[in-house]
């Protein structure tokens, strides 16, 4: 079963995120950025679904950085979750690497049919 991580400092938005993904996936949480970079070494998660201000302002950029540097973790697919709307954010957040931009609040059903249109797009085709 594919692997998602959620990583929000705020624990409604895990909570709502991961029950709603975990009817089709395999979900684990993250608070915050270090605690993400451990999940994301132990589960080697499909997807992540990140913040960007986690608990400090722009923390979600931070991390979404660092995974597009890391040879381990520059395919992972990530899609940024948040309350920063503006045009500017999701200019940033694709420009850093991001694949998705999803403004809260969110359409959770938005959010499930892409994971699962980027998943299928993994999955060996038959020859």
């Amino acid at each position: 079963m594919a692997q998602i991580l959620v990583v929000d400092d705020n624990p409604m938005v895990r909570k709502l995120l991961g029950m709603a993904l975990s009817r089709h996936f395999s979900v684990c949480e993250a608070a915050d950025g270090p605690s993400a970079l451990q999940a994301i070494q132990r589960k080697r998660p499909h997807i992540v679904f990140l913040d960007i201000m986690m608990p400090s302002a722009d923390e979600g950029f931070v991390l979404l950085e660092a995974l597009r540097k890391d040879p381990l973790t520059q395919d992972l697919l990530v899609a940024m979750v948040t309350s920063r709307a503006d045009e500017g954010a999701r200019e940033l957040a694709i420009a850093k690497g991001a694949d998705a931009f999803f403004s809260k609040p969110f359409h959770l059903q938005e959010i499930i049919d892409w994971a699962g249109g980027q998943l299928a797009a993994l999955e060996p085709k038959p020859k």
